[in-house]
């Protein structure tokens, strides 16, 4: 990944848009980005994260501000970043979730994120994508790289790998999950543990399922369960078998099932003896009481007999009227159908002498009336129309007067516009010479205040200049008596450095110049003892003096450079001439303002008023014609009115209304015609009923009776004479069967009744003896065949149990083991066995870079041991001192070597991680702060492994505030803070 290009707009402290060409910056491949505290530097870096992944780093990301407090509202908040990737080169553009002014109304809308893509083809950029997802991905495949590990790997945070150097294992361990991918390994001790759980549930079920079978093994033989046979002992002990027990079992179920079978064989031969006999004895009895019913059941039918004698006559009179019926009911029919046909004809004519004018009634004259009322239904839908012809007239004269008088408003407002119009226009033309004068006005006294403000502002700013140039010489000269302090303290300690030596000479010990191991003449202070701490005391302070010295040329510098621009805007003038020259202007520019402002108001006006004259004379116009239009609309319904009138008045006659006189007349025809029918359905009627009379007499005398009323009396109800066939019948049949049934040889010359209930009570009590014989035998043989079957399950599950403990213990151990316990005596889990590994990784490529920063003294050392009070180990981190020879913790170093540490510790993580994922060439790397703790060797040696970082056309940018390091790194980007906001030195 090489960085060509960087744009920001509102975003942190920045309020405008700054633009960082990388490419002309580093063309060394070594610059500086330099600022005060605060300024900005770090929002730089946060960008170029933004723009690749959406968020921010660190504790800045979880604010989500990124909108600069400093923009104006109609700004809107961006970050563009150019950069090569994958051997492409990209344009990343990324806009936050932002709110902006309504451009309608008033409030705020909310505008949602948005991210571009885009390729170089070599003439113009390509569009990749516009959604954030996809935008997001295609970026993520490319770089290789999660948001965390990119933030470690190019911009290189000092401090929070000063952080990972002190850090105990589990914190070093969090760092190291979010840089490698271990969630493989994770996934693994996750898996080992659900495969315990899952065996120890296999284990429990298992357990479970042999209890189970034991105890119904013990409830179907009605027996106890051994204590030696408990599911947790099965298996675990020798001579514990559940099979001998089982086998115990059955073999006494057995046994029971012979006895039971042999009762049960006994019991059930003596209850068929005795059931025999009950059954000869219950077939006598019953023979002995169907005798006696067939004789009292024909003792009752002979005395029934004299009762039926009249039904029997009955019943032959009413099978020869039954003949009769069909012409008896057809006959009956037809008499009534000729009285209501009568009554009808009486009814019709009564109704028709009403309206008959003592006319007959005939077929001509009732067409005669269907024909009057014809023409005159014909001539309705005319008087529909006259009345809508009416209706029309009235609202058309309605319309005419209402046209009539809007025509002589009309004219009468028509002849006020001109006056309106004329008065509009002159107001607008007094607008616009406003508007024409106001931008002369408004740029006069715009540059008059500003001269006033420069001027007065001058002022203040020469009388702060003079007690700033005192302060920054005070400062200075502090400083300057600081470094000869220093020197002085120095040269005390070099003239008494061979005495310092001399003080740690042991006998038999090197000497540390001359590799001696005798001493005869161990130099001695002959004046006074400056140790180191004196001397880094004194380094210290000319360090703030010098910061201190910087800070007062700087305030010096801005005052200066503050005055010259204000003197250059303020100009030649006197401050009070400036200041009557701004009031002056300000007076005349709102004076003609507020003329101005009205010159659209006045615009809109004449506009209007056009306008309406207009709509005015095209209204009258309009209206005119529509009252020509109407009034001859109206005469021609009138004109038509009339004559429909006449014509319906000819046709209705004496009638109130055509409908009227419709009604009337089919009212006449209607009865007319009725009297017509109703005459010939009477005559109709009275010949049937003739005719039907005449057959049903015919009809009874043939078959026996004297006359028509005689064979209606024998007719019985329908239903009636099948009951009295079916009782008589059933008479005869009963008397039959009565008497077959006394014939039959088995009832005649019958032994004596038995006595059957003493029979009964002898099969009772031996049939309860043979169900309980049965029960037993059915009870003994489920228990037997039950234990058959259980048996077989029985061992099956024990094998299965022993199985299963066996497979519970190897996972168990497994599980343990990876997680840290049980065999595992480093009690490192999976997770960190790897990440060991990686951290052993890191201390190797991080020991070459601190050997050098360090001349060769320091060496990073990983440590397998556990933490303390027992905790679980394997990211111990020591560093191998090869001055005393001993391994020391990474605390005990010091300020500017804990930064040496961090920077070896934090480039030789960037090598590895980027060397985990995939070998990814980054060509811009960052590195953030740390610098003000090293002095000048140890500085000198940073940068010469920074020079080496360079190598390759690599490019690396350091994050600074040190001002030595401004004149170590010519080439460099400074970020200038002010009230309004951030931005980059030009």
């Amino acid at each position: 990944m090489r960085l060509h290009s960087l744009s920001i707009t509102a975003f942190g402290p920045f309020a405008g848009t700054e633009t960082v060409d990388v490419d002309a910056v580093a063309r060394d491949g070594l610059f500086l980005l330099w600022g005060p505290t605060g300024a900005g530097k770090t929002t730089l870096l946060d960008a170029v994260v933004y723009a690749l992944y959406g968020t921010v780093p660190g504790a800045r990301g979880e604010e989500k501000r990124l909108r600069s407090d400093h923009a104006d509202a109609a700004t809107r908040t961006e970050v563009c970043c150019e950069l090569t990737l994958a051997g492409e080169r990209l344009l990343v553009v990324r806009r936050p979730e932002q709110t902006r002014p309504k451009k309608r109304g008033a409030g705020e809308t909310t505008e949602q994120a948005r991210l571009t893509v885009q390729r170089w083809d070599g003439g113009v950029w390509q569009p990749v994508s516009t959604r954030i997802d996809e935008g997001s991905e295609y970026l993520r495949v490319r770089l290789g790289l999660s948001a965390e590990q990119f933030c470690q790997v190019v911009l290189l945070p000092q401090g929070d790998f000063a952080r990972f150097l002190r850090a105990e294992p589990e914190d070093r361990a969090r760092l190291l999950r979010t840089l490698f991918d271990v969630g493989r390994f994770a996934r693994a001790e996750d898996w080992l543990a659900g495969e315990r759980r899952a065996a120890e549930e296999s284990l429990r079920a298992d357990r479970h399922r042999i209890s189970t079978l034991l105890h119904r093994v013990a409830q179907i033989a009605d027996v106890g369960v051994p204590e030696e046979l408990a599911p947790e002992l099965v298996g675990a002990q020798p001579g514990a078998s559940v099979g001998a027990w089982v086998a115990t079992v059955r073999a006494r179920a057995a046994g029971d099932l012979a006895t039971a079978t042999a009762a049960a064989e006994a019991a059930a031969a003596e209850g068929a003896r005795l059931d025999g006999e009950l059954a000869e004895a219950r077939a006598l009895a019953d023979r002995h009481a169907r005798r006696d019913r067939a004789r009292a059941e024909l003792a009752g039918l002979d005395a029934a007999e004299e009762r039926l004698t009249p039904l029997r006559s009955r019943a032959d009179a009413g099978r020869r009227a039954e003949a009769l019926r069909d012409v008896l009911e057809t006959a009956g029919r037809t008499a009534l159908a000729a009285e209501a046909a009568a009554a009808a004809l009486e009814s019709a004519r009564a109704a028709w002498a009403g309206v008959a004018d003592e006319r007959d009634a005939d077929t001509l004259l009732a067409r005669e009336l269907r024909d009057q009322a014809a023409a005159a239904r014909a001539l309705v839908p005319e008087a529909d129309r006259a009345a809508g012809l009416t209706r029309e007239v009235a609202r058309l004269d309605r319309d005419v007067a209402a046209l009539a008088a809007r025509c002589a408003e009309g004219t009468r407002a028509a002849a006020g516009w001109p006056d309106r119009v004329t008065e509009a226009q002159r107001r607008l033309d007094a607008a616009s010479a406003a508007a024409a004068r106001l931008p002369g006005l408004a740029a006069a006294a715009d540059a008059a205040r500003a001269a006033r403000d420069a001027a007065t502002r001058a002022e203040r700013v020469t009388a702060d200049l003079a007690a700033v140039r005192e302060a920054a010489a005070a400062a200075r000269s502090a400083w300057v008596d600081a470094r000869e302090t220093l020197v002085e303290v120095r040269a005390v300690r070099l003239d008494g450095m061979a005495a310092e030596l001399a003080a740690g000479l042991a006998p038999g010990a090197d000497c540390p110049v001359c590799g001696a191991t005798e001493h005869p003449r161990p130099a001695t202070h002959t004046g006074p003892r400056v140790a180191a701490d004196d001397e880094e005391r004194a380094r210290a302070v000319v360090d703030a003096a010098e910061e201190r010295a910087a800070a007062a040329r700087r305030a010096v510098e801005q005052r200066e450079r503050e005055l010259a621009v204000l003197r250059e805007r303020a100009g030649e003038l006197p401050a009070a001439e400036l200041v009557a020259r701004a009031e002056r202007a300000r007076v005349e520019r709102e004076a003609v303002a507020a003329l101005a402002e009205g010159a659209e108001a006045a615009r809109r006006q004449l506009a209007a008023r056009e306008a309406g004259r207009d709509a005015a004379a095209a209204q009258l116009a309009a209206d005119r014609e529509e009252l020509h239009r109407r009034t001859a609309e109206r005469d021609g319904r009138a004109e038509a009115l009339t004559e429909l009138t006449a014509r319906l008045d000819a046709a209705r006659g004496e009638d109130a209304d055509l409908p009227a006189r419709v009604r009337r007349l089919t009212g006449h025809a209607e009865r007319c015609e009725a009297v017509l029918a109703a005459a010939a359905e009477e005559q109709r009627a009275r010949t049937a009923a003739e005719t039907a009379r005449q057959t049903a007499g015919e009809r009874a005398t043939g078959v026996g009776f004297a006359d028509l009323l005689d064979a209606a009396d024998a007719l019985l109800p329908a239903g009636e004479l099948a009951g009295l066939e079916r009782r008589l019948r059933e008479h005869d049949e009963g008397r039959s069967v009565l008497a077959a049934t006394l014939a039959d040889p088995q009832l005649t010359d019958l032994a004596p009744p038995p006595d059957v209930a003493a029979l009964q009570e002898r099969c009772g009590e031996l049939t309860a003896r043979r169900e309980a014989a049965v029960a037993a035998l059915v009870q003994a043989r489920r228990c037997a065949g039950a234990l058959d079957g259980l048996a077989g399950e029985v061992v099956s599950a024990e094998v299965q149990l022993a199985e299963r403990r066996a497979w519970a213990g190897r996972v168990a151990g497994l599980a343990e083991l990876v997680n840290g316990r049980g065999a595992n005596t480093l009690r490192m889990r999976l997770q960190s066995f790897v990440l060991a590994a990686r951290l052993e990784q890191v201390a190797e490529v991080a020991s070459r870079r601190l050997q050098e920063m360090s001349g060769g003294r320091y060496t990073f050392l990983h440590s397998d041991a556990q933490a303390r009070h027992g905790a679980r180990g394997g990211l111990g981190l020591d560093v191998f001192d090869e001055y005393t020879g001993t391994r020391r913790p990474t605390k005990t170093l010091s300020g500017g070597e804990s930064f040496m540490a961090s920077l070896a510790l934090a480039l030789g993580l960037a090598d590895v991680v980027t060397a985990e994922a995939g070998g990814i060439q980054m060509d811009t790397l960052f590195v953030d702060e740390g610098f003000g703790t090293l002095d000048a060797l140890a500085l000198d040696a940073v940068m010469n492994v920074l020079d080496e970082l360079r190598r390759g056309g690599r490019t690396v940018g350091v994050i600074s505030h040190l001002e030595e390091l401004r004149t170590r790194i010519p080439t460099r980007l400074e970020v200038v803070a002010g009230r309004h906001g951030s931005r980059l030195a030009s």
